[in-house]
C-alpha cells in the first residue's frame, strides 16, 4: 500500500491557484489576522484579491488598516495601504457586508416585476425581517461571495467567517433561508391567502382563513393585511430563492474553493477544530489546509554567551519552558498531519513579536505562509 503524501508546509499553491479561500476557526485563534495576511501575501505576489468580512465588529478592517467609514458595502480598492511592493498588477480590495442593502438588491433582482419588488420593500415587516430572518446575514455574505467569485476582475476571494460556534449557521444559511420562506406557517398562510381580499377554497385554506379572520379581530385588520400581503409577495420569490440557494450552496463545493482552518496547537482547540471539520464534511465541504497560529519556535537551551549568574539561570529556565511548549505543540501538529486525511497543507506560524505596524505585521505573518 502506498503511503499518502505528507501535507505541504506552505499555502503558496493555494494562494496562487485557488479562486476562493474560506478561513474558519475557533474564536481567539487569530483567524481574522491570518485571513488579512493571506490577502496581503497574495496581492503582493501579483493576484487581484478581494478580502471579504461579515463581522460587524470590523476586526478584519482594523487588521488591514481600513479607516472607519471607508469600508463600503462592496469591495473597494485598498492597494495603496500596502505601500508599494506589489508585483505584476496585484491588487487588494476589501468589503464588508451590508445585509439590508444586499437583501433589497436580491429582492429587486428576483421579483417577477418591479411592482412586486416595491410591494415587498415598502411593507412594514420587510425592514424587520431583512435584518432578523434566520440566516439572512450569512446568506447575503454567500450571495456576495457567489457574485464576486464570477467577477473576472477578481482572481482570489478570501472570506473571513465567524468563529466555529456561529460558522455552521453561515454554511447552512441557504437551506435555512428556503425553510424560512417555505416553512409550515408560511405554506398555510399562502394556501389561505391568494392575494388581497381572496381566501383559499380548499379545506386547509378555508380553515386557515377563518383563523386569520379571528386573528384580525385581535391584532387589527391593518397588521393582518400587512402580514398577508408580505407573505403573498414572498411567495412570488420563493421559487427564485430556492433555485438561488442551490446555486450559492454549489459555489462552496467547487474545486476552486479551499477551506482553511486556523487553530492554536493545543488539544482543546484541536478537538473543537476536528469537530468543526467533521460537521463540514457532513455538509459535503472538505477542509484543505490547517494553519497553526502563534506556535513556539524552538530556542537554544543555553543563555547567550557571556551571561552568567542569576540572569543565566533565569534565561535557561525560560528557554526550557519555551522549548517544552514547542515540543508539546509539535506533537499536536504531528497528530493532525498523521490522522487528518485529505489535507493539502499544514502550516505553522510562529508567535511573533508585537510592535510592527499593521501591514508590516501582516507581511511578517505572510512570510511564514
Amino acid at each position: 500500500m502506498n503511503a499518502r503524501p505528507a501535507p505541504a508546509s506552505t499555502l503558496t499553491p493555494m494562494l496562487m491557484e485557488r479562486r476562493v479561500i474560506v478561513c474558519a476557526g475557533a474564536g481567539g485563534v487569530g483567524k481574522t489576522t491570518l485571513a488579512a495576511a493571506m490577502s496581503v501575501r497574495a496581492a503582493r505576489a501579483g493576484r487581484r484579491v478581494a478580502c471579504l468580512s461579515i463581522d460587524p465588529a470590523r476586526r478584519l478592517a482594523d487588521n488591514l488598516g481600513v479607516a472607519h467609514g471607508d469600508e463600503g458595502a462592496g469591495p473597494r480598492d485598498i492597494t495603496g495601504l500596502l505601500g508599494g511592493r506589489v508585483e505584476n498588477g496585484g491588487r487588494l480590495s476589501f468589503g464588508m457586508l451590508d445585509a439590508e442593502r444586499a437583501f433589497a438588491t436580491l429582492v429587486r433582482d428576483r421579483a417577477s416585476s418591479p411592482a412586486v419588488a416595491d410591494r415587498i420593500l415598502r411593507n412594514k415587516l420587510y425592514r424587520y425581517l431583512s435584518g432578523s430572518l434566520s440566516g439572512v446575514q450569512e446568506y447575503m455574505a454567500l450571495e456576495q461571495l457567489s457574485a464576486i467569485k464570477e467577477d473576472p476582475d477578481v482572481e482570489l476571494v478570501v472570506l473571513d467567517t465567524p468563529p466555529t460556534v456561529n460558522a455552521l449557521d453561515f454554511f447552512t444559511s441557504p437551506r435555512r433561508m428556503v425553510d424560512a420562506l417555505d416553512g409550515p406557517l408560511v405554506r398555510v398562510m399562502r394556501r389561505a391567502y391568494g392575494g388581497p381580499g381572496r381566501i383559499g377554497f380548499d379545506l386547509v385554506g378555508r380553515w386557515a382563513g377563518a383563523v386569520l379572520k379571528a386573528m384580525g379581530r385581535f391584532t387589527g385588520g391593518e397588521l393582518l393585511n400587512e402580514m398577508m400581503s408580505f407573505v403573498d409577495a414572498l411567495s412570488d420569490l420563493f421559487g427564485s430563492f430556492a433555485e438561488r440557494a442551490r446555486v450559492v450552496e454549489s459555489a462552496l463545493r467547487g474545486k476552486d474553493v479551499a477551506f482553511c482552518l486556523v487553530a492554536t496547537a493545543d488539544n482543546p482547540t484541536v478537538r473543537e477544530t476536528r469537530e468543526f471539520r467533521n460537521r463540514l464534511a457532513q455538509l459535503g465541504l472538505a477542509v484543505n489546509a490547517v494553519v497553526f497560529n502563534r506556535v513556539h519556535a524552538p530556542h537554544a537551551d543555553d543563555p547567550p554567551a557571556g551571561l552568567q549568574g542569576r540572569a543565566a539561570e533565569v534565561i535557561r529556565s525560560l528557554n526550557a519552558e519555551w522549548n517544552e511548549a514547542s515540543r508539546m505543540e509539535g506533537a499536536v501538529m504531528q497528530r493532525v498531519k498523521d490522522a487528518w486525511e485529505g489535507l493539502d497543507a499544514v502550516v505553522a506560524v510562529p508567535l511573533l513579536p508585537e510592535g510592527a505596524d499593521r501591514i508590516e505585521a501582516l507581511d511578517g505573518i505572510g512570510a511564514h505562509l
